[in-house]
Order: C-alpha cells, then sequence, then structure tokens
C-alpha cells in the first residue's frame, strides 16, 4: 500500500516534467527564441522607429554571439531551427546626431539613424525657417535612395507627398530637390495652373531636371467610385449645408452601381442631363461637374474635343493645343525608389477642394499593391488643414492609416508649423521632432499629449527655461519625443545594453542633406 501511495507522486513528476519538456519550445526566452517563433523584446527592437548607431553595433554583436550559442542549443530545444534569424535593422540610413547634455546615456555628436525597414509615423513641428521641410527631406531621401554615405537601403520604399500653399507665391514643395539625387519625382499638379507650376519646378531643378516630371492630376474613370463620386458632388460653399442637387445625384449613383461596368464619367453627366433642377440648383451643379470634370481625364478630354470643334481660326485653335497634355495613364503609379508630389497650390483651388482631392489620392494610392512600402508625406499641413468638413475628413483618415500602418507597410510624416492642427495625431505619431517655434501656447499643446515635454514642464520655472532652451535653438536644431525608440546604452552588471529613449527627449541636429538643397530664402543680396 505503501508502495502504491509513494509511486503516485512519482507518477505526478514525471508526468509535469514531460508535459514543461513538450510546451519548452512554445515558452523559449529571449536568449533561445528562434526564428519562426515571437520574441516580444525581440519585435520592440524591430519597430523602434529610430536607433543610435551605438545601438546598432551593440544589437549586431549581440546577434553574431546568440548565432553563434544558438547552434549549440539546437538540440536541447527539441531540434528547434536557430538559423535564418533575420537582421534587426537590415535597412537604415543616418537621420542627425545628439547635441546637448540632456541624456548621460547618450553621448554627444551620437548617431541617430532611421529605421527604413519598420513602419512608423512622425509629427514635426516649428516655425518658419526653423527646418521642418529640411528635416521631411532628409527623412524622404533616407526611405527612398540607397547610399552608402547615409546607411542601407536594401529595398527602397516608395513616396507620396501633399503640399498646397497659395499664400506664397512661386513657393513648391522642398521634398522636390531630391530630383537633384536621382530620385524621379513626379509632380501632379492642376491643369489650371500647370503651366506655372512646371515653370516654378524645373527652374529650381535647373540641370537635374530630367529626374523631374509634371503632370496634371487627372483621374481614370475607374478610379471614381460611388463614395469618392458622392464626397465630390456633395460639397458645398456652406459648411455643414448639403446641396439640393444632392438627391437626384445620389439616385444616379445607385442606379450605376446596379450596372457592374467600371464607372463612366460619360454616362454620368448624360444621365444628369437628363434630370430638371431649378436655375439655382442648376448653377451650383454646373460648378461641381466643371471642378469634377477638370481633375479627370475623360472630363478632360471631353472639354477640350469640344473647345477645338467650336474654336474660330488659326490663332483660337494653337492656343487649344497648348493647353495640358492629357495623359492616356493613371498617374499615380507609384512605384519604389520614386517620389509623387501632389500640389493644388492653384488660386483657384480652395482648401476645401484641395483636402477632398487629396483624401482621395490618398485612398487611391492605399489601394495599390506595394511590396516595398510606402511613405506618406505632408508638408506645410498648417496651410490646409483647417476647420472645413473637407480638410477633418482628410485629418481623420491620417490616424486611420497610422493605426494600420503595420499591416500596409505604411510611414506617415508630418510636417507642419502649429502643433495645434490635430492633436490626436500628435498622441499616435510614434516619433514628434520639435523645432525652434516661439508662441508659448505651443508648448502647453505639446505638454497635454507627449510624456517627455511634461517633465519639462512641471513647475513654472522648468516651464520658463524649457520654452527658452526651445527658442534658443538653433536651426535644424530639434527636441525629439519618442519613447518607443532605442537609442540609449544603459550600463546593467558591467554590460551596456539597448534602451528606450522612454520619458526621457533627446535633442537632435539633423544631418546635411547630400543634394541640391530646396526652400532657401529669398535674399535682398543675391549670394549672400
Amino acid at each position: 500500500m505503501a508502495n502504491s501511495m509513494d509511486a503516485q507522486p512519482s507518477a505526478a513528476v514525471s508526468t509535469y516534467e514531460q508535459e514543461r519538456s513538450r510546451l519548452a519550445p512554445l515558452l523559449l526566452s529571449d536568449m533561445t527564441s528562434g526564428a519562426g517563433s515571437r520574441n516580444a523584446h525581440r519585435e520592440e527592437m524591430m519597430y523602434s522607429p529610430l536607433i543610435s548607431l551605438a545601438v546598432k553595433l551593440a544589437v549586431d554583436h549581440e546577434q553574431h554571439v546568440r548565432r553563434t550559442s544558438m547552434a549549440e542549443m539546437v538540440e536541447q530545444v527539441h531540434r528547434l531551427s536557430l538559423e535564418g534569424l533575420p537582421e534587426l535593422y537590415p535597412q537604415y540610413a543616418t537621420l542627425g546626431c545628439s547635441v546637448g547634455n540632456d541624456d548621460s546615456d547618450i553621448v554627444q555628436g551620437e548617431p541617430i539613424m532611421l529605421n527604413a525597414n519598420s513602419p512608423a509615423s512622425t509629427f514635426i513641428c516649428g516655425s518658419q525657417g526653423s527646418g521642418k521641410s529640411y528635416t521631411l527631406a532628409c527623412m524622404a531621401e533616407s526611405c527612398l535612395l540607397r547610399d552608402e554615405q547615409l546607411g542601407t537601403l536594401k529595398s527602397p520604399l516608395a513616396g507620396l507627398l501633399f503640399h498646397y500653399d497659395v499664400d506664397s507665391g512661386n513657393t513648391i514643395a522642398e521634398v522636390a530637390s531630391l530630383c537633384s539625387r536621382g530620385i524621379r519625382v513626379q509632380v501632379l499638379v492642376s491643369r489650371t495652373d500647370y503651366h506655372r507650376l512646371k515653370a516654378a519646378y524645373e527652374a529650381s531643378a535647373g540641370e537635374h531636371s530630367a529626374n523631374l516630371s509634371i503632370l496634371p492630376l487627372l483621374r481614370q474613370d475607374h478610379q471614381l467610385t460611388n463614395e469618392r463620386m458622392q464626397r465630390m458632388m456633395s460639397m458645398s460653399d456652406h459648411e455643414g449645408k448639403t446641396p439640393l442637387y444632392m438627391d437626384v445625384i445620389m439616385r444616379i449613383l445607385r442606379d450605376m452601381a446596379l450596372d457592374p461596368s467600371p464607372f463612366s464619367m460619360v454616362t454620368f453627366e448624360a444621365l444628369i442631363q437628363l434630370q430638371t433642377f431649378d436655375r439655382v440648383q442648376e448653377n451650383f451643379l454646373k460648378q461641381r461637374m466643371d471642378l469634377l470634370k477638370s481633375f479627370c481625364s475623360s472630363g478632360a478630354r471631353s472639354y477640350h474635343t469640344r473647345a477645338l470643334e467650336n474654336a474660330i481660326g488659326q490663332a483660337a485653335r494653337a492656343i487649344i493645343n497648348a493647353h495640358p497634355p492629357i495623359p492616356e495613364f493613371d498617374v499615380l503609379q507609384i512605384e519604389p525608389g520614386t517620389l509623387i508630389i501632389v500640389d493644388l497650390s492653384d488660386p483657384s483651388i480652395g482648401t476645401s477642394t484641395a483636402c477632398m482631392l487629396f483624401d482621395i489620392c490618398l485612398s487611391v494610392a492605399k489601394e495599390k499593391p506595394i511590396t516595398s512600402g510606402l511613405v506618406i508625406a505632408l508638408d506645410e499641413a498648417h496651410k490646409y488643414i483647417d476647420s472645413c468638413s473637407a480638410a477633418t475628413t482628410f485629418t481623420n483618415s491620417l490616424p486611420n492609416t497610422i493605426r494600420e500602418q503595420r499591416h500596409k507597410g505604411v510611414r506617415v510624416i508630418i510636417a507642419t508649423q502649429e502643433p495645434t492642427i490635430s492633436e490626436e495625431l500628435l498622441d499616435l505619431c510614434s516619433v514628434t521632432i520639435v523645432h525652434r517655434f516661439t508662441p508659448p501656447e505651443w508648448l502647453q499643446t505639446l505638454k497635454k499629449h507627449l510624456s517627455g515635454c511634461s517633465d519639462l514642464t512641471s513647475s513654472a520655472e522648468e516651464q520658463a527655461a524649457s520654452f527658452k532652451r526651445i527658442v534658443g535653438m538653433e536651426q535644424g536644431e530639434s527636441l525629439v519625443f519618442s519613447p518607443s525608440s532605442y537609442v540609449r546604452l544603459k550600463s546593467e552588471a558591467d554590460v551596456r545594453m539597448p534602451a528606450k529613449l522612454g520619458e526621457g527627449v533627446l535633442r537632435m541636429k539633423t544631418r546635411l542633406k547630400v543634394g541640391m538643397a530646396g526652400g532657401r530664402s529669398v535674399m535682398a543680396v543675391k549670394g549672400a
């Protein structure tokens, strides 16, 4: 009887050990997890938006040690294969360097690298001339261009940038200067301002204009879904009011949706012409249809054909033939290593229309299969993101894009003077880069949304000191807030281990751009 009782605990221990051994491969520690398993700490490091050179070298050394030791542990963990362990940072590029002595774990002059392999989102803010557009251009260059001087880029990304500026004359998107680095840049503009913007961009590109192309922003009929048509047709000059003709438009769109064939602009216009509207509605509808057709290839071709038919004399025909080209292909062909700039800086286009068109371009771009990933950038966002409903719709699309960035391989970069344009974006972005600014209320906005900033302003004295520090930063300098970025090396038991920035702040100086500089201020004395 006693022997039987003694055997039961022994059998239980044996069963426990067998079960524990069977489950061991699923419960591997950080030191023994392999290529086929998920490792939380390793994935955290893999998705680090920024890394320091010291962290990268420490990780590379650790991987070499682990690869060696893992070979000896294969038999001990059920022959788990540890070969082919992916490199943590297969592509990266220098973004800047640490300046100042704000963090004892980051030495002054430490190179700070952009992780070009992992999806991330960045919010850049600062006053005019502080260097925010320059920083955006450097980040875009790091993601699109292979350059061993900057780092390693095995798989270049594709780029899509939105720009709108009707207040600054011939100001063009600064990032277009990347054509001087051999990056193929395509600028999409409105047909009504095509010639002015084409001349401005080509003059800026100079001898590098072979890498630059300017085309009208024209969508193909198959890209005009019911949802996009509703948004384009329902816009009103008076916020919050839906045009009276929309009931008829919705009925026409519903009827067309029953047809399995692709959307046809010609059919849509023909069905509208069969309807009867009062004079006021007819005038508003004509304005919307003219706008719609001006950004639709079939509408542009129809207008061009009618204009030629009605032209009287050779002089009139010559003027019409000088109209902007009408591409027969999809102008939003996003390819790795190329940059598309959608520039709607047209005095005849308001911010509502610009944001509505930007939002449609964004949704079209996200539909396209891009294996290497996509960089979506907004330059000078404060100039077109306002309180209008179209801008609100556009800004609401950006958080959704950020939330799904890992699933779609998207990187979002927003450059703006005012951090107040969207507090939700401040909350969601994994990196916030704060250049010099002077309005004190901006510091309060940052304090509410950035953990590292709240630590800098816990008292009135600290707040005054922090504001003085921000105002006194040189051009190109910034305070970087990125809790999940591994930029520190901390000492633990005489070993330097990679650590996150956490609630700390990194003071950084953006690197020099290798190519032609854009966005220079206009001086009274040329060359000064």
